[in-house]
């Protein structure tokens, strides 16, 4: 099904390509690429989708999720970062077997899918036997999206390590390297997640950071999260003066990084990521977006964990452009001053979620656009569900960063193959469903038999001393 050619006729297209803008038209699929967009394409043998009353967009690309995590469900929903290390890292990591990151990784792939993302970049850091790396890389294969799997070097404190250690991890590492992602035109690609500096030394990132080169894998690493007791300097200190920053880096969450800091980080090429929702919960600050962008950076958004937060990286990109624009605001707020306009258009919002994606990790010749060459990664939006009606059908990219959400997601594309069609997932769900049944129960049952999270409970608004957080 996936070679056959498609017509996708007369959408109203948010190409996110400078040079074709928007425009109401057709899309041709042909092996897997887009071949044409324009108006009045024809072809005879093609499959036509009829796609009036529709917004074609590139698929989202989510540069930040902790797939692993979709078997946890909100069970961080009133936690601090410091809360997450110790539940999360400590308590659940230890807990789940190879079949249960299966399940998981399958479910929240099928979950991106559902609501429009078809890139995730998966910062896979619960790998506890090689049994677990392999079952995280075939949940992702079996879903049909496309992924950089990054293979994490931690190992969850409590847990048995069946890699000796990191040295025992890089040789498993690259075993499943020359046996899973040989070549570098697949759709699920290598990269390495090293350990974060606060939790590891820098000599072992450095060596974590040169072996991923070796493998010419993409990096993506947590830095300067959080300031825990002490500004992180963890570019200053460490990776500048060690030479391990480059274009083939991710830096993620960034929170508390200085202005020395952020001049190395553009001077290095690396690209950044910023998650929203978890930061603006977690006692980790404001994103990033603004300070980026004022350095000339391309800022990617990711959902990061449906541990805590909404899978729904519409929302993500929603929430990241508002916090912005309130960044900017706020300073002549406090002056009394009466604000005109905003300080960030919405459409380069949508850019962060597409094309600044795909600079991220390193598939801008692939994917972020629609445009002539690239792969066939593409959403299409009802825009006559009720919750869209009112919209003149000017300035389509606006309208979808403000109103969109996954029940308008109708169509999804990865590779010129239909994953959701006329609104409902091609996968069969239930046998998924039963799965992910078991696997909740399990991790739930064994978390509880070792003692619980280890985190105060403030479902209900309270902390410890019946006060107000």
């Amino acid at each position: 099904m996936g070679e056959q050619r498609l017509l996708i006729t007369d959408a109203v297209i948010v190409t996110m390509d400078e040079t074709l803008g928007d425009l109401e038209g057709d899309i041709l699929v042909e092996d897997r690429r887009i071949r044409a967009i324009g108006r009045g394409l024809a072809a005879e043998d093609a499959v036509r989708i009829d796609a009036r009353g529709r917004i074609a967009i590139p698929g989202l690309i989510d540069c930040h999720r902790h797939v692993w995590q979709t078997a946890l469900r909100s069970v961080t929903a009133n936690w601090s970062l410091m809360d997450y290390v110790r539940g999360i890292r400590t308590a659940a990591g230890p807990a789940f077997r190879p079949e249960d990151i299966h399940a998981a990784q399958l479910a929240g792939a099928l979950e991106m899918l559902n609501a429009g993302v078809t890139t995730v970049v998966d910062y896979s850091h619960d790998l506890l036997t090689p049994d677990h790396a392999w079952e995280a890389v075939r949940g992702l294969e079996e879903s049909g999206i496309r992924a950089l799997w990054c293979a994490g070097f931690n190992t969850p404190p409590g847990s048995e390590n069946r890699f000796g250690d990191t040295t025992g991890k890089a040789t498993f590492f690259r075993e499943l390297a020359r046996a899973r992602f040989s070549g570098t035109g697949g759709r699920i690609l290598l990269g390495i997640a090293p350990e974060e500096l606060p939790l590891s030394t820098a000599d072992a990132v450095e060596q974590q950071y040169r072996f991923a080169r070796e493998l010419g894998a993409r990096i993506t690493h947590h830095v300067n999260s959080a300031p825990f007791g002490r500004p992180p300097l963890e570019i200053a200190e460490e990776l500048g003066p060690r030479g391990l920053l480059g274009p083939d880096v991710l830096l993620v969450h960034m929170n508390c990084t200085n202005d020395d800091e952020w001049r190395a980080v553009v001077e290095s090429g690396a690209s950044v990521v910023f998650t929203p929702e978890t930061e603006l919960q977690m006692g980790m600050g404001f994103p990033s977006t603004r300070r980026a962008r004022s350095l000339g950076l391309r800022p990617a958004i990711g959902a990061d964990i449906v541990s805590n937060n909404s899978g729904d990286l519409f929302f993500q990109l929603r929430l990241a452009l508002q916090a912005e624009r309130a960044q900017a605001n706020e300073p002549r707020l406090r002056e009394s001053e009466i604000i005109e306009g905003t300080s960030v258009p919405a459409r380069q919002a949508l850019a962060w979620g597409t094309v600044h994606g795909a600079e991220a990790c390193g598939m801008a010749d692939r994917v972020g656009r629609l445009a002539p060459g690239m792969a066939a990664d593409l959403v299409l939006l009802d825009a006559e569900d009720v919750g869209m009606l009112g919209w003149s059908g000017r300035d389509a990219a606006d309208h979808v960063v403000l109103q969109a959400h996954p029940g308008l997601v109708d169509t999804v594309l990865v590779d010129g193959r239909f994953l959701k069609r006329d609104g409902r997932l091609v996968a069969d769900l239930e046998p998924l469903r039963q799965r992910m049944s078991e696997t909740t129960e399990h991790v739930a049952r064994t978390i509880e038999a070792a003692g619980g999270f280890g985190v105060a409970d403030r479902s209900a608004g309270w902390d410890e001393a019946g006060e107000t957080p």
